[in-house]
């Protein structure tokens, strides 16, 4: 199972509209062969700051996921709404913690 963190800073003033956009993102990658979870959270203090936290099978469903109609899309709209580049780390379990 690989973990991706995705962080992304919005423009106060498109809050509203970058939720929208990332709500329907997450309702079709839920749907995605290869997604085990897929959430988005948003800052208590500071409510332009979002976070995504991902749970993939393995590579080759991050890769589809990267080329899906739906999340390029999302990538398009988004665009305009945030302030500089996503932040992405992407993590595995340490095998003798979690078995």
């Amino acid at each position: 199972m690989i973990t991706i963190i995705a962080k992304f800073d919005v423009i106060p003033q498109s809050v509203e509209e970058f939720t929208k956009c990332a709500i329907n993102c997450v309702r079709e990658t839920r749907k995605e062969r290869g997604c085990l979870s897929y959430k988005i959270f948003q800052g208590r203090r500071d409510k332009a700051k979002f976070t995504f936290i991902e749970e993939w099978l393995n590579d080759v469903a991050i890769e589809q996921h990267n080329c899906a109609p739906h999340f390029k899309r999302f990538l398009e709209e988004i665009r305009h709404l945030t302030n500089g580049e996503v932040q992405i780390e992407q993590l595995e379990n340490v095998p003798s913690v979690f078995h």
